[in-house]
């Protein structure tokens, strides 16, 4: 455990030899990680029934099984878990096999502490990227899902800022909607923000969002930009906003309004968030046009209804 006690992460050791096993478990602890031990291939399989690890750690070169057969189980049966595996320098050509198979990297015998503490960082921010890639694939699915079979446009709104908020893992999100004549923006809906903040009155896109409605890019603006670029600056920081992302809501090459990514530090967005988001924007704008569509045509059956009675 690390000085606060919390695990950095579960990982499982597996080696034949005993010193080996205990040196690393010894490393590792050290660094926070909790680990576990084991013998054989078979044991290691047991083991992972009954405990979810983060990384596996294991010898190439066993009695009976041998670390690549344990490499195509984790890959088959535990596709985010991640592998190390440990070779001796004649088997590093296997070692690279392995990772063709899944593994995330190997290292050769002998290893220092450095090298060791070195590639288990690494491999576990592999897992860690690769586990919320997946989180986030999982929450799009489900909110387009969501979109698709609702013509409700309140509950689409929010569905919107909602599913963005968890999408992103952020403090909030909003979406504002083009008024018909003017440069302004109003809310629509919201999430994760204060009744204060959300009043605070019409956007003004010329002050604030410019870029998105010029170019129709998304556009981030962090804490020492918002003087400049925040029509609500103060307000802004008041909120314990520190940045904040802009993503366009476009039909047919038009923005009809602006979705806002509001997160509590200064966030730093990868291409795949990015790519996530702005494919959900466009997925949102169509769900929005179509919940539209649906009520200009109640309405016309409703007006004709009574046209008819």
């Amino acid at each position: 455990m690390n000085p606060k006690g919390n695990v950095k992460a579960i990982t499982l050791v597996v080696d034949d030899e005993q010193i080996v096993q205990e040196s690393v478990r010894r490393i590792l602890e050290e660094k926070g990680f909790k680990v576990d031990t084991a013998s054989r291939v078979d044991q290691a399989l047991d083991l992972m029934k009954k405990t979810t690890y983060d990384l596996i750690l294991t010898d190439l070169m066993m009695p009976d099984q041998n670390g690549m057969e344990l490499v195509e189980a984790v890959a088959r049966d535990y596709p985010d878990t991640g592998v190390i595996m440990f070779t001796g320098y004649p088997s590093i050509d296997s070692a690279v096999d392995s990772i063709k198979l899944g593994a995330l990297d190997y290292l050769p015998k002998p290893f220092s502490p450095d090298q060791l503490v070195d590639v288990t960082e690494r491999a576990l921010n592999k897992v860690i990227t690769l586990r919320k890639d997946q989180e986030a694939q999982q929450v799009y699915e489900e909110a387009e899902k969501a979109l698709r079979s609702s013509l409700d446009l309140k509950k689409i709104l929010d569905l919107v800022c909602s599913a963005s908020k968890d999408l992103l893992k952020v403090k909030g999100a909003s979406v504002l909607v083009r008024q018909k004549d003017g440069p302004f923006f109003d809310l629509a809906a919201s999430c994760g923000l204060s009744d204060n903040y959300v009043t605070k009155g019409a956007l003004d896109a010329t002050r604030s969002i410019s870029e998105v409605q010029a170019l129709g890019k998304s556009f981030f603006v962090d804490e020492a930009s918002f003087k400049d670029k925040l029509q609500y600056p103060d307000a802004a920081r008041q909120e314990g906003i520190a940045s904040i992302l802009s993503v366009p809501l476009s039909l047919k090459g038009a923005i009809i309004g602006c979705l806002r990514i509001y997160s509590s530090d200064n966030r730093v967005y990868n291409d795949k968030e990015m790519d996530l988001i702005t494919k959900f924007s466009k997925q949102s704008a169509l769900a929005v046009e179509n919940a539209i569509l649906y009520e200009t045509m109640r309405k016309d059956i409703e007006g004709l209804q009574k046209y008819m009675s």
